[in-house]
């Protein structure tokens, strides 16, 4: 749900903060008072394009902000896909900050990219506007639509068939690939074999080119080493060298120690020292003869190292890869051996997939056959309710096993008719914008308590209606709200009466400047507002009464 907007110098908008609530949330105000600047700050902290020009006259940056509260799932994941920190409290909260040339944005804190503010966003809300019916005159949406109304019967069906595509789709790619194959065999098969010989003959055993490298190394810096081990050495065997000085305060101390028992730790530690000092510089005389390298064994180690990294550079970055490259193509020459018998067993795997596929899918198509006679005439009813009175429909499935995909082999379209005499049509080719934004709404509301989505927001989706259908889309939108959390821009009467919280739109001017608010609106203040949506300038004391009766008239729908 979103619970808070927040805007700086946007615009018109100098500062200005909403809290929003649970049900239907209604936004009015006189045109031009800057309705569609509010709902495009909402768009733009969602990642809508944002350009200087939408920046207060004179200040250097604009700012929105959105806090949602959800907990939902598959937010939390999404959030964790984005390395985003996750609020115990289901908050997320989104900020988008529009400078010249440049914007930022930011959910929870972190900035975050464009792709991750729209996937997000998605999940969080949905905005419908005139503009926004697109996806009613695409075709290609109609199956996404009744599959999201029969999601509890379909789901399970949709996962199974998605699951059968996909290894029908591996088998047939692999089949088509061997097929391709067939022709090149001979040399393909010479070419895999001489692979294997060539990584057989180099007996590679696996973290050899470690302990080569290791290996390699040392005998590559073995001068530096024992140049290195030798002025060490020198420093404590050398002339006046540690040993030598050691040796003396060990001696001189000695020749004292007769006379005070506790000069005897001193002595100790002196004597420790002088041992340390002779176990380093025989570990020294060790290792040095130990560094002794021949040029053979140079070259042999070098060699090794060349032949390794040349089979790397064909095969795999490491022996462990290379060894596996081998393995594979073994199986290819075992394969291709009798090729044959594989390509028919292969192409009987390639049938089966496709035989179980096409059971589900035919059994999926069923379910959804039946859905979409429901579907229909609940979208009549509500569609009737929106005084759409001679309306007829159809939820059109339509089977084909040429049309595989991940959702199965069906196509859905809606067929419509709004008039008395008019033959049945596809949706996207005869209905008008009202129409459209009717069938919208009846589609929420029988999809209410489906969509998973929490806030929902109408932008003027009422233009063009009035008297009885204004109030059929008042119901319909309360009836929406009592599932989601509804803000909804509008400017007729009947719906504004419906909102269980209603908001003020206003533009107001000093000799500087013009500014644009938004309060939310008392009851008394709510009424004012409806009588001015019913009314001319002037609201005489009967206009405010019948708002009065509207509001009230509302209010005994909203308990039915």
């Amino acid at each position: 749900m979103l619970e808070s907007l927040h805007v700086k110098n946007l615009a018109l908008i100098k500062e200005s903060e909403v809290f929003f609530y649970p049900g239907l949330n209604i936004l009015s105000g006189e045109t031009g008072a800057g309705k569609s600047i509010i709902l495009g700050s909402i768009r733009l902290a969602l990642g809508a394009k944002a350009g200087k020009d939408l920046i207060r006259n004179g200040e250097e940056y604009a700012l929105i902000e959105l806090i949602f509260k959800s907990t939902k799932p598959q937010i939390t994941e999404k959030l964790n896909e984005f390395d985003l920190p996750v609020e115990e409290d289901g908050t997320v909260f989104i900020q988008r900050k529009i400078m010249d040339g440049r914007s930022s944005a930011k959910i929870n804190g972190e900035t975050v990219s464009g792709k991750a503010l729209k996937q997000i966003a998605s999940l969080l809300i949905n905005i419908h506007g005139q503009n926004d019916t697109a996806e009613l005159l695409d075709s290609k949406n109609y199956l996404d639509i009744l599959d999201e109304y029969a999601f509890l019967e379909t789901a399970e069906l949709k996962e199974k068939v998605s699951g059968l595509y996909e290894t029908y789709m591996s088998l047939k790619k692999e089949f088509e690939d061997n097929q391709n194959l067939d022709k090149n065999k001979d040399k393909e098969l010479a070419l895999a074999r001489f692979e294997v010989q060539e990584i057989d003959t180099a007996a590679l055993r696996p973290g050899e080119d470690e302990e080569l490298e290791d290996e390699y190394r040392l005998m590559n810096n073995s001068k530096k080493i024992v140049d290195g081990i030798q002025r060490s050495f020198y420093s404590l065997d050398g002339e006046g060298a540690a040993s030598d000085s050691l040796d003396h305060a060990l001696r001189e101390l000695r020749n004292v120690l007769r006379y005070d028992e506790k000069l005897s730790d001193m002595e100790s530690n002196l004597a420790t020292a002088c041992d340390l000092i002779e176990d380093c510089k025989r570990n020294m005389d060790d290792y040095m003869a130990g560094l002794e390298f021949s040029e053979s064994d140079f070259l042999r180690v070098e060699n090794r190292l060349d032949t390794i990294n040349h089979l790397k550079s064909k095969y795999g970055n490491s022996i462990e890869d290379i060894l596996a490259y081998r393995d594979d193509r073994n199986s290819f020459i075992e394969k291709m051996s009798d090729f044959s018998s594989y390509m028919e067993e292969l192409q009987e795997k390639v049938s089966k997939a496709k035989k179980s596929l096409l059971s589900s899918c035919r059994e999926l198509s069923e379910v959804r056959k039946g859905k979409a006679l429901i579907m229909a005439e609940e979208l009549i009813r509500n569609l009737k309710e929106l005084n759409l009175e001679h309306v007829k429909c159809e939820v059109f499935v339509d089977p084909d096993e040429t049309n595989l995909s991940d959702k199965g082999y069906d196509s859905v379209d809606f067929m419509v008719s709004f008039n008395v005499g008019e033959p049945l049509k596809s949706l996207g080719m005869i209905a008008s914008g009202g129409e459209l934004s009717r069938f919208m709404l009846a589609l929420k509301a029988i999809t209410a308590d489906k969509e998973s989505i929490e806030t929902l927001i109408f932008d003027e989706i009422d233009a063009g209606i009035s008297g009885k259908t204004a109030w059929n889309v008042a119901e319909k939108m309360d009836v929406i709200g009592r599932q989601h959390q509804v803000i909804a821009i509008t400017h007729l009467p009947q719906i504004a009466a419906m909102a269980d919280s209603h908001y003020l739109i206003e533009k107001s001017s000093d000799t500087d400047r013009t500014q644009t608010d938004i309060v939310r609106l008392s009851n008394e203040k709510s009424i004012d507002e409806i009588a001015r949506l019913m009314s001319t300038d002037t609201i005489s004391t009967a206009v405010r009464e019948s708002a009065k009766e509207l509001k009230a008239q509302a209010l005994a729908s909203k308990r039915l």
